[in-house]
């Protein structure tokens, strides 16, 4: 799917691989119910950029709650269905567990407070001797690494975390509850996604369908332009400073006087070779070739949509690289060749398994409440 299911867990993987704990919760989980404070619980716990991503995008909050719903009809799927009793998944679903818990505890005051020490450590292992014997029999792949005192070391601090984390209770919040559903979804969602992809595939007659019902997504435009810059120049081959960028308003005046200078018959390749701050097209008289929707930004596609062809701006088109003159050179329908027949495919199998997504999501009776808060921005 191009649209990846957003995942908000980070794994920290110890000795540049997976460490396997020895227990695991394999019973069916009850129904996640979540509150307004759970959420904003979970949302505390977020890298910053996550939620930087969620305050910029008007729908960010509304794209979270349904990809964190989504998540968990996975998990309660992938339940459903079994997996979470494979063998091959059962160890690795144990360590993300482990990694969880003990990460959680961590950020606990009494975490800093009494900080796993060597002795801690060595107690782990006096209390059960066989215990990284035992990982490694479970996964030999690391009987290789180059420094196995140090895995052996990791492995006794990763498990004295874990054992803090559960006695502290860090696993029974309904914030934990949360990410540790999210970091099953990614374990298991390749293989509830791929099958749903196989359950989803297009046939030929709908392709052709939405091929022949949405003309305006496979137009092709051909245009050339002219770009007056706003942002800073790179620095010259020569070493000289870069010139300074123009202000908005020079900008905008600069470009003004190109569109009288072209609705006085000037020719539009020669100006854009003198004029254009553009190196990839300047050369070429600002022919940017053929594109289509989502190719471009999308105040500059729509200046191009709205010309007829042969068409040029009468007003400059502005976008964060600055302020366009635009001439539509041509426009045609892009035929249902194979390569269009695949995005097509691919575009309504992915519609498809979202929908069964979110079928699932209300037969497993999930609900993510909408009145949560992102945090703020902290001040510098």
């Amino acid at each position: 799917m191009k649209k990846s299911l957003i995942i908000f867990a980070a794994v920290c993987v110890l000795a540049s691989g997976a460490l396997v704990a020895q227990s695991y919760l394999t019973k069916p989980q009850p129904p996640l119910t979540l509150s307004t404070a759970d959420i904003n619980a979970f949302l505390a716990e977020l890298p910053a950029a996550n939620l930087a991503s969620l305050r910029e995008d008007p729908k960010g909050k509304d794209e979270f709650r349904k990809q964190i719903a989504r998540s968990l009809a996975i998990v309660a799927e992938a339940e459903q269905r079994g997996l979470f009793q494979k063998p091959e998944l059962k160890s690795q679903l144990d360590l993300t567990y482990g990694q969880l818990v003990g990460e959680m505890w961590k950020r606990r005051p009494e975490a800093k407070e009494k900080p796993i020490t060597s002795e801690d450590v060595a107690a782990f292992y006096r209390d059960q001797p066989t215990a990284f014997e035992d990982f490694l029999t479970q996964n030999p792949q690391f009987r290789q690494a180059p420094k196995m005192d140090e895995l052996k070391e990791k492995y006794g601090e990763f498990q004295v975390a874990r054992t803090r984390g559960e006695a502290a209770g860090v696993n029974k919040t309904p914030a934990f509850q949360l990410q540790w559903r999210l970091f099953q979804a990614n374990i298991v969602g390749n293989e509830i996604i791929a099958k749903l992809q196989e359950a989803a595939k297009p046939s030929d007659e709908e392709i052709e369908a939405y091929h022949k019902a949405h003309p305006e997504e496979f137009e092709e435009y051909k245009a050339s332009h002219i770009l007056i810059s706003t942002t800073p120049a790179t620095a010259p081959p020569d070493g000289k400073a870069p010139s300074k960028p123009l202000t908005e308003a020079e900008a905008r005046a600069k470009a003004e006087n190109i569109i009288k200078q072209l609705q006085g018959g000037a020719d539009f390749a020669k100006l854009a070779e003198q004029y254009s701050d553009d190196p990839g097209s300047k050369k070429q008289g600002g022919d940017l070739g053929y594109f289509r929707e989502g190719m471009m930004v999308a105040p500059f596609f729509e200046g191009v949509k709205a010309l007829q062809v042969g068409g040029i701006s009468t007003m400059p088109v502005q976008t964060q690289f600055g302020f366009h003159i635009i001439k539509l050179e041509d426009k045609r329908p892009k035929a249902l060749d194979e390569p269009t027949k695949r995005e097509i495919g691919e575009k309504l199998r992915q519609r498809k398994v979202e929908t069964k997504l979110d079928e699932l999501v209300t037969r497993y009776g999930i609900v993510i409440p909408s009145d949560f808060t992102i945090p703020s921005e902290p001040t510098s």
